[in-house]
């Protein structure tokens, strides 16, 4: 049975279950149109991945520049920030396990449902893990902002920003409410913009400073989720940078870093095609009998719907994200990337046929 997702390391789980789908179903992986796996649809910028071709030639025998200097100005113009706040780290995964390294002692605070590598990356640097729900169905998964009461004993908060799989967001000004209670109690929020690319009018990331830092990757915007980059932005970024190995960041993904976040076209067009695609996925969900789509404004949508569906779908060969993992979900719900025109009439034409 395809449950939707896949099982990792410290209860952690993920979507992009191809590999273990094409097992489960005998069939090749090559087969199996993926939704459960969060990457714009537009694919990578092109010159992006050309001077990742050069970078793979040219650069393979010899270290990377320790400190990154082309990777962080890159970044520092694309995120509007100082270059001296951010820390490149191997994926925005590293970015989380390094904030919580760098947090200290004390409790984390987890927000759920949510992300499972907040609760992996505060359990790895000894954290009490503290879940509260601050999103119900009920209320259409707006923020509860009663979950950030009473925060005695914790060292730091994070918070998805979309929110990730529930697809909502706090707006700029809301994030920076946040931040003001969290600082206020002693602790540290970090705001994982994942997915903030994709609606970049509510980035904090200029707004970094003491008790508010930031978790960026740049696997699902420019669609590079195998060569692993991000970057963490925080007030004392040379504090953080000595809990890091050297050299986190391979010459391959740091060129194509600096190359997509100097492409300001291809962000554009991003922003605009996805808004597009999405409206007219949820719509055609909406449409559906049996269908609860939820309004989101990142590059998926999450959907309650009968259980067993997300099975029925892998079967012919379409793998959605199961949300049966995540606190204050039911197997019911599950999530769809929104992919190219042609790929969601195909998920569309399945969903109609099942329900």
């Amino acid at each position: 049975m395809v449950e939707g997702w896949s099982e990792h390391a410290g209860d952690r789980h993920h979507g992009a279950h191809g590999e273990a789908a094409s097992k489960s179903l005998q069939v090749r992986v090559e087969d199996l149109l993926d939704f459960s796996q969060n990457i714009n649809p537009l694919g990578p910028p092109p010159q992006a991945l050309e001077a990742a071709r050069r970078a793979l030639y040219e650069e393979s025998g010899r270290y990377p520049d320790l400190q990154y200097t082309k990777l962080r100005n890159a970044l520092a113009q694309y995120l509007d920030a100082a270059p001296d706040s951010i820390v490149p780290t191997n994926g925005g995964a590293e970015a989380l396990f390094l904030a919580a390294a760098a947090a200290g002692a004390g409790g984390a605070l987890v927000l759920e449902p949510t992300f499972s590598e907040y609760a992996a990356a505060a359990r790895a640097s000894g954290m009490e893990v503290v879940r509260r729900l601050a999103r119900r169905p009920e209320d259409g998964f707006r923020f509860d902002h009663a979950a950030l009461e009473n925060l005695d004993g914790i060292s730091v908060v994070f918070l998805c920003n979309p929110n990730n799989p529930t697809g909502d967001s706090l707006d700029y000004g809301g994030v920076l409410e946040v931040a003001d209670r969290v600082r206020k109690a002693g602790a540290i929020l970090v705001v994982d913009e994942a997915f903030v690319d994709f609606t970049p009018g509510i980035s904090v990331s200029r707004m970094v400073g003491e008790g508010l830092w930031v978790a960026r990757s740049f696997t699902k915007f420019f669609a590079i989720p195998g060569l692993r980059l991000g970057c963490l932005l925080c007030d004392d970024a040379d504090r953080v940078r000595r809990l890091q190995p050297s050299w986190p960041v391979n010459a391959v993904a740091a060129a194509a870093g600096i190359e997509a976040a100097g492409d300001s076209g291809f962000a554009e067009a991003s922003v605009s095609e996805v808004a597009r695609l999405r409206g007219n996925l949820f719509d055609a969900l909406d449409d559906l009998h049996g269908l609860q789509p939820f309004p989101g404004a990142a590059n998926f949508i999450l959907v309650r719907g009968p259980e067993g569906l997300v099975a029925r779908l892998a079967r012919r060969g379409l793998l959605v994200r199961g949300c049966g993992p995540f606190v204050g979900l039911s197997p019911g719900f599950f999530r769809v990337a929104v992919r190219g025109e042609a790929e969601n009439g195909r998920l569309l034409s399945a969903l109609r046929e099942e329900l």
